[in-house]
């Protein structure tokens, strides 16, 4: 048996204290983790009161917490009144008195060694300030509980601002980040109507200055339901004062409307926040400066966001989740898996189109400090993140583990020239976190740092799997279940596995993050996605097994799995497999219909000055026969430049068995790069 990555040092931990607390209240010792869950599962009322209780949710809980269901039915604090936004801002002596911020941005800056920068912080006053002016605009434009509104901006307090400013005055708020392109934005936004768009005129990625005031036109004019425009200035150099003088409101508002009898309101956000400056909440009157925020009391299972799936298998599913539920399942998993609190600076990178930037918001409820990145995360080097843990002091960095994996393929020191000190957690996700980059990562940044791989997804908005800050970290696995989730793994007839084999991913208890519904849907799509195969059980659609360490290990998604000579392989034992092979540092395997039968295909990405020849061929096949079995052996290997990914990032790999097998992809403008599905059916190792 391997030995854990990180082990626990028995230093004080949120876990701990919460675990202190639930076994007062249950009258017995449940300061073992897996006690903690069992009555977590066993006792659902009881662990979500003390939720609520132990984080001091603001508003009023009701008597019952969880009433008796089955999924996809959840019914959670059914009695319960609150606007998530006051639970997110309210004062923390600890961080308030201190003086420290609630949230500080930073961002890529030109010319500048490092490549990163703080741009600016706020404290709790002034983001008070920020949210109350503009809640006072959404509303001045007609906006009312339930109203869609929608935003394309870079991640920044801009965006958080609108967020929960949105969330304050009860709209249902979508976003999209502003590199996808129209077609993407409007089969999302486009089945919602929403009457209020914010929009940026550029974005910086990369180095680069990207012009989008063509883009905000061509969109505002693909969606009819917008009354009502507010604009973000981009800017070169986020470090310059923007000038909203370089940006003609005017001529944008002309264009948007031109050729139609169309009513649109545009105004620069800014502008907007300063006319409402003050505001009350209601009747736009002046009141004085630093009024707090009155939001809209709502119930719990008001709608909050609409997140998007990928889209790669036609239009994406809008799943619509509810306030409460986002904010309590937060908790659990910032305040008590990530051990976020008052005095921590947490980042999670992310864009405003991926799930992550809905749950980096809720580190607001924890106490944390907030820090919001805008920029691409490899610049200016593909360790730039680490840079940027040590500009912004963060105790917790959060990022995909696709990105460390390049990090380590390409040799990176993370502690050179850099003060990590503060450093305490790194958090991963989008894709499963391998043996070899878990222990390259804690030989990079010491024991007293934990790796922590979490694993859910935009339907819940959340996690199914997490590690505690109290257990010890095993390579290549993920700790438990995260509380309050009854998750296992089911073999193909609906049992749970007894052993390492792999299986489906399944929950078999309700939360309160199960989505209100797919927008526009009479509850049939949501039932075939998630319910179908097992009734009143959670499908998530992940290739998962069990560990002797009481872990899980994802392989890949189900719906990708492939099967060889009647044998299924997760693709994500490929690819760790592959981690092994110098050079190699993207793949994606497929199954390609040849010759009557099906055989795999294993597309490389190589690094540079490194070509596909007969010896690289042949070190592959033999380190998946050696890591895997002859049936994880490819029968053929190409090369490619790049491989298709969704928007947020994830490995196209239906789409690629589409085009290879003649099957329409049903969806080209939910990839970010379209254009390499064209190379790759030109290959012609996929002739012969």
């Amino acid at each position: 048996m391997t030995e854990p990555v990180f082990t626990p040092s028995g230093a004080a931990t949120r876990m701990a204290a919460f675990a202190a607390a639930a076994s007062s209240r249950a009258g017995r010792d449940l300061t073992a983790y897996a006690d903690l869950h069992a009555w977590s599962i066993a006792e659902p009322d009881a662990f979500w009161s003390l939720v609520w209780d132990h984080f001091e949710v603001v508003g009023s809980r009701g008597a019952v917490a969880a009433e008796p269901t089955t999924l996809p039915e959840a019914r959670f604090f059914p009695d319960a009144t609150l606007n998530i936004v006051d639970t997110y801002l309210r004062p923390v002596p600890e961080r308030d008195a201190a003086g420290l911020p609630i949230v500080v941005q930073t961002a890529e800056m030109t010319g500048r060694q490092g490549g990163i920068g703080v741009v600016t912080s706020l404290t709790r006053e002034e983001l008070l300030e920020r949210v109350a002016a503009t809640a006072a605009a959404l509303r001045a434009r007609g906006v009312a509980p339930g109203d869609r509104v929608a935003l394309v901006l870079p991640v920044g307090i801009d965006a958080l601002v609108v967020t929960l400013a949105g969330l304050a005055v009860g709209a249902v708020m979508t976003s999209a980040a502003p590199e996808f392109g129209v077609p993407a934005i409007v089969d999302r936004f486009g089945q919602l109507d929403p009457i209020v768009l914010v929009g940026t005129t550029s974005y910086l990625w990369a180095g680069k200055r990207h012009e989008r005031r063509d883009h905000l036109v061509e969109l505002v004019r693909e969606l009819p339901s917008v009354r009502a425009v507010l604009v973000v200035p981009g800017t070169d150099d986020p470090m310059s004062p923007i000038d909203p003088d370089v940006v003609d409101v005017a001529g944008i508002a002309a264009r948007c409307v031109a050729g139609s009898d169309r009513l649109l309101q545009v105004d620069l956000l800014a502008d907007a926040q300063r006319r409402h400056r003050g505001a009350d909440r209601r009747g736009g009157e002046a009141a004085p400066v630093g009024l707090a925020l009155q939001a809209e009391v709502l119930p719990f299972d008001h709608p909050a966001y609409v997140l998007f799936s990928s889209g790669t298998t036609g239009k994406p599913k809008c799943l619509v989740h509810r306030a409460g539920g986002v904010l309590v399942k937060h908790l659990v998993e910032g305040g008590l898996h990530g051990d976020f609190g008052p005095g921590d600076r947490v980042c999670f990178y992310t864009t405003t189109g991926w799930m992550m930037w809905n749950w980096a918001i809720s580190v607001l409820a924890t106490g944390a400090t907030l820090v919001l990145h805008d920029g691409a995360p490899t610049y200016p080097a593909a360790d730039a993140l680490f840079a940027l843990a040590d500009t912004a002091d963060l105790t917790h960095l959060g990022l995909g583990a696709r990105l460390l994996d390049a990090m380590r393929s390409e040799g990176r020191g993370l502690r050179d020239d850099r003060d990590l000190e503060h450093l305490r957690m790194v958090l991963v996700t989008g894709s499963p976190l391998t043996e070899a980059t878990a222990r390259w990562l804690v030989d990079e940044l010491g024991d007293a740092v934990m790796p922590q791989p979490i694993s859910g997804g935009t339907d819940l908005v959340g996690c199914f799997l997490a590690a505690s800050p109290t257990l010890p970290v095993w390579p290549g696995e993920i700790t438990r279940a995260a509380l309050g989730m009854d998750v296992v793994v089911y073999d193909d007839e609906g049992n749970p596995t007894t052993d390492d084999t792999p299986g489906e991913l399944v929950c078999r208890n309700t939360f309160p993050t199960v989505p209100l519904g797919i927008w526009g849907d009479d509850g049939t799509r949501l039932h075939e996605t998630y319910f179908a195969r097992f009734p009143g059980v959670w499908t998530h659609g992940d290739l998962t097994s069990r560990t002797d360490n009481g872990g899980f290990i994802i392989h890949g998604r189900s719906d990708a799995t492939l099967n060889v000579a009647g044998v299924r392989i997760g693709t994500g034992e490929i690819y760790a497999a592959l981690e092994h092979v110098p050079g190699v540092v993207d793949a994606l395997a497929f199954a390609q219909a040849w010759d009557g039968d099906t055989r795999m295909v294993l597309l490389v990405v190589l690094a540079p000055g490194i070509a596909l020849d007969d010896d690289l061929r042949a070190r592959i096949r033999s380190t998946l026969r050696e890591r895997g079995s002859p049936r994880h052996v490819p029968a053929v290997v190409a090369q490619v430049v790049e491989l298709p990914r969704t928007l947020t990032g994830k490995l196209a790999e239906i789409a690629v068995a589409d085009t290879v097998n003649g099957r329409p992809v049903r969806n080209r403008d939910a990839l970010a790069n379209p254009e390499s599905l064209d190379a790759i059916a030109a290959l012609e190792e996929l002739r012969a």
